[in-house]
């Protein structure tokens, strides 16, 4: 009994409970001696027990789409279970014995944890208070933790979100992060889509170390040219798109047609050794919502530059033009 009292106090849950109310969870607690493999409880069981690693280690395991992943680990001295408990709901993983374990299970087989509390309405009280303090603590460890880890969250956002090629934004942030934005907000933007019109002959007849030298040419003086405050997207293989919130028609035009300019003066020459070989590129404009649904707006500006290049390359077309406009 005095061994189980001395593990009780070292226990966070319990560690400020007065030697009386120790004594009281001691009499209404068992040790349980598991081997390794043993299932303390399983997920969707109705929680009727919190438990203290006396000896060993004890993994709590949640199952998804087929497998089994381990989502947090109990060694000596820690309590486990208790979540479940306090909020009186069924079990939302898989406690298993990674070794041969002891452990204390509150209250024992047979006793009912709410009866008990009912009849020690003191202790029950501090026992909450100990285990929102608890649940605060674990809080404020977690946001220390994001914050320690700030850099490497950026690290892993840019591997997610950064094209590696050329350093602009990908597709994927298109989709996840930007257009959802865009979505959410209320205010006008254009979408630019540009392509140059022959690229795919520097990859033909220069290789294609050649082709990613140029791309990040491009890169370069696309992100140059559509400025900070707006968002430069490598958008696919070749194809370059540039968000410009709050932009209207003849800003997103002044800048299209500067990306065009530009992809025109890039040093595609000193890329392939050919001092005759110049990049045209084709652009296309869409104006949302005035012209288009924020959902529709990348379709849009996408068959604008098609249309631009099917027109013969070097141009530009807009929602905005009926006829479409040279660059």
């Amino acid at each position: 009994m005095d061994e189980r009292i001395d593990i009780l106090k070292n226990a966070g849950l319990f560690a400020k409970l007065k030697e009386s109310e120790l004594a009281v969870i001691s009499r209404n607690s068992e040790l349980m001696r598991v081997p390794s493999g043993y299932v303390i409880f399983r997920e969707s069981e109705t929680a009727d027990a919190l438990y203290i690693v006396r000896s060993g280690e004890i993994s709590i395991n949640r199952k998804a789409n087929g497998e089994t992943t381990t989502i947090a680990t109990f060694i000596e001295g820690e309590t486990f279970g208790e979540f479940d408990l306090f909020e009186n709901s069924p079990r939302t993983a898989t406690a298993v014995a990674e070794m041969d374990s002891e452990v204390i299970r509150f209250p024992a087989e047979g006793s009912s944890f709410r009866d008990l509390l009912e009849r020690h309405g003191g202790l029950a009280a501090r026992i909450l208070h100990r285990f929102l303090a608890t649940v605060a603590a674990r809080i404020r460890y977690t946001n220390s933790l994001i914050s320690e880890k700030t850099q490497w969250v950026e690290e892993l956002r840019r591997q997610i979100h950064y094209d590696k090629l050329t350093g602009l934004y990908n597709r994927s942030y298109l989709d996840e992060e930007a257009l959802p934005a865009l979505k959410r907000g209320e205010g006008e933007f254009a979408l630019v889509v540009i392509k140059p019109d022959n690229f795919k002959d520097i990859n033909d007849n220069y290789g294609h170390e050649a082709g990613d030298k140029m791309l990040r040419i491009l890169a370069r003086v696309f992100g140059a040219a559509i400025g900070p405050k707006n968002t430069g997207i490598r958008f696919r293989g070749d194809e370059f798109l540039a968000i410009l919130p709050g932009a209207g028609e003849e800003d997103a035009l002044v800048i299209a047609r500067k990306l065009m300019a530009e992809f025109r003066a890039a040093d595609a020459a000193g890329v392939t050794g050919n001092a005759d070989f110049r990049l045209t590129a084709s652009a296309g404009i869409a104006m949302c919502p005035r012209h288009c649904s924020c959902a529709d707006a990348v379709g849009v500006a996408f068959e604008k530059m098609l249309e631009a290049r099917n027109s013969g390359g070097d141009r530009l077309v807009a929602t905005l033009d009926t006829n479409g406009s040279g660059g």
